[in-house]
């Protein structure tokens, strides 16, 4: 037992000095520290005009709210906005330009791929992990150099255990001396304030890139004890690269929507608009000429005047603006019903809409998984905020905010409506002193509990890789 830590141990330290020895080490750090803090270096600057441009919109939407506000048209006046997260700066995530307009929207970014830390990692460093493992067993073999090791009393598994570790220390030193530069770049902008649940978000994040790198140099050693010669085993790896990194994640959402069709969303949003909108008008002119045929033919001539009249009307005549306020009352209870009705009729095409949109979501989310890029942008985007979960985490809070929002608009035109009778839906409403929108970020345990599963995943790549590596080095022929 001690013997075989002895040859471990020796190989392990063979393996780092040959690869901190090597050209392709050198220049895998001069690719990573240049790649990382240039593009944290330009994403803190993207990061500081989108959030200084959300600040401008949720700035110009308060004072349109404060000076042309009114009951019947609140839904769209204060519909929120998203917020940037400051981490979008290591992650970019999903594009919420796709989600709503920006006033210093650029097409031309749409037409080029995007770079950040995920993508740096998830293709080149993946690329870099096999390129230190491919020829780690059929290398030694065309080199001789095999037979040397296992004449020396050196164990299979011992050899390809020294391979892993001595291979993995030599990948990761790069990518990580970059990534601690790239997070002080992020520490010392002034447009980015990092919180204490930031750093703690930043060790979850690169541990999970030394995992996902770590299943591609398991990766390129399987192949290696399963190829004669180098070239041989870098074919196989980079065909096995492409299937996982490339071909999985991006069929794999193609195939779900064709396993579990739904409409589109702007075939769902046109039926909602048409429910709440005309379908609705529609209602409410055909009940309330009921309403007034039945109960309030008498007004029929004063509900043709326009405002004012009315309004002198009813000051001359205090029966009639009794009689004037009963229909007042009794027409606002119809507007109320039909929209809640209709409201309602929406919310379950919308509802029905949503629960199959998330079942596709899953079967997509499943069929990724079988990729170990997949994984680790899940991983990624989860932890910074950038992706599905946090999107539904805002949309939860958007929510709550409406229905807050709404209930206080309710409040103020029933002040406003006690005030004068003839006071309907679209006057101006002083909405100054409504509630704010403040979106509150989930905390990192529950983005970390959120990751577990794409980390066991990620870890079951590696030893199903590293496994496989240590059978196919048994029946591996030395000669």
């Amino acid at each position: 037992m001690t013997h075989g830590r002895h040859f471990l141990r020796s190989l392990v330290a063979r393996e780092i000095l040959e690869n901190f020895l090597s050209a392709r080490f050198v220049i895998m750090s001069l690719v990573s520290v240049a790649l990382i803090v240039t593009t944290i270096f330009v994403l803190t600057a993207s990061y500081e005009g989108e959030h200084r441009d959300y600040l401008g919109r949720v700035r110009q939407q308060d004072q349109f709210i404060d000076q042309f506000g009114h009951h019947n048209r609140l839904g769209w006046m204060s519909r929120q906005m998203r917020p940037p997260s400051h981490l979008q700066v290591l992650v970019l995530g999903i594009d919420r330009e796709s989600q709503q307009e920006n006033f210093i929207s650029n097409p031309v970014a749409a037409l080029l791929s995007r770079l950040d830390f995920s993508v740096i990692v998830t293709i080149i460093f993946s690329l870099m992990a096999m390129l230190f493992s491919y020829d780690a067993i059929s290398g030694e073999r065309e080199a001789g150099t095999l037979r040397l090791l296992l004449a020396s009393g050196a164990s299979r598994h011992s050899i390809v255990l020294g391979k892993f570790l001595g291979g993995l220390a030599g990948v990761l030193i790069p990518p990580s001396i970059a990534a601690l530069a790239g997070f002080l770049v992020i520490a010392l902008s002034p447009a980015v304030q990092l919180t204490a649940q930031d750093f703690v978000v930043f060790g979850v994040l690169l541990f999970g890139s030394w995992l996902y790198i770590a299943v591609f140099v398991a990766l390129g050693i399987l192949f290696s004890a399963r190829s004669r010669t180098s070239g041989q085993s870098i074919l196989k790896s980079l065909f096995v690269w492409v299937v996982l990194v490339l071909v999985i994640p991006n069929i794999s959402p193609f195939l779900a929507a064709e396993l579990y069709s739904i409409p589109s969303a702007a075939k769902i949003e046109q039926e909602t608009f048409l429910i709440t909108d005309r379908e609705r008008d529609e209602i409410l002119r055909k009940r309330w000429k009921e309403m007034v045929s039945t109960k309030y033919a008498d007004l029929n001539q004063i509900i043709a005047l326009g405002r004012p009249e009315i309004e002198a009307r009813l000051a001359k005549d205090a029966s009639l603006r009794s009689r004037y306020d009963a229909y007042s009352r009794e027409y606002e209870d119809l507007v109320k019903q039909v929209n809640l009705e209709q409201r309602k009729k929406a919310e379950k095409v919308s509802e029905t809409f949503q629960e199959r949109s998330k079942r596709q979501e899953q079967l997509a989310k499943t069929l990724t998984s079988l990729s170990p890029s997949a994984n680790f942008a899940f991983v990624a985007t989860d932890l910074t905020e950038t992706g599905i979960e946090a999107v539904d985490h805002w949309a939860r809070q958007a929510g709550e905010y409406n229905r807050d929002m709404w209930r206080y608009a309710e409040t103020r035109y029933t002040q406003e409506k006690e005030k004068n009778p003839a006071f309907d839906w679209n006057d101006y409403l002083d909405l100054r002193a409504r509630p704010r929108f403040e979106y509150r970020p989930s905390g990192v345990g529950d983005r970390i509990a959120a990751t577990a599963p794409n980390f066991g995943v990620l870890f079951l790549f590696g030893f199903v890789f590293l496994a496989g590596a240590l059978a196919s080095f048994q029946r591996y022929d030395v000669r």
